[in-house]
């Protein structure tokens, strides 16, 4: 029986394709990725947004904000992209603490909360901070 309705399955597919013409076919083929382009960049927006609220909350439990919410994740890309860029730990921490006016300890906070999320890449970087 399962067979039976595998076949007729396949040849209503192939009786479909048939019947539709190139264009039909270019158009439903652009209408999925068209589709498919809207989920991933949806699926990206939301990851972001997760990211990004994991961070700014995190931050508030270890009483590390300052500015706005934009400004305390432009920080942690900064604290990436210096570390990425062969910038020491200590350097970083401290132009963290002058760019955000917070104290050395907090702008530690803010970098140890930062890469893991945001560059985990850099978090051997961190060792005895």
């Amino acid at each position: 029986m399962k067979k039976i309705v595998a076949l007729v399955s396949f040849v209503s597919c192939l009786l479909f394709a048939a019947a539709c013409s190139s264009e039909d076919i270019d158009k439903a083929t652009s209408a999925v990725r068209s589709s498919a382009e809207r989920a991933l960049d949806n699926a990206s927006t939301a990851a972001g947004s997760i990211q990004d609220n994991t961070y700014v909350e995190t931050l508030e439990t270890q009483d590390a904000t300052f500015g706005t919410r934009e400004e305390q994740i432009a920080a942690a890309q900064k604290v990436c992209d210096e570390l990425s860029g062969g910038t020491s730990l200590n350097d970083t921490v401290t132009s963290t603490a002058d760019s955000t006016g917070l104290s050395d300890s907090k702008a530690r906070t803010l970098i140890n909360v930062a890469v893991p999320i945001y560059c985990p890449s850099n978090v051997g970087k961190l060792a005895g901070n």
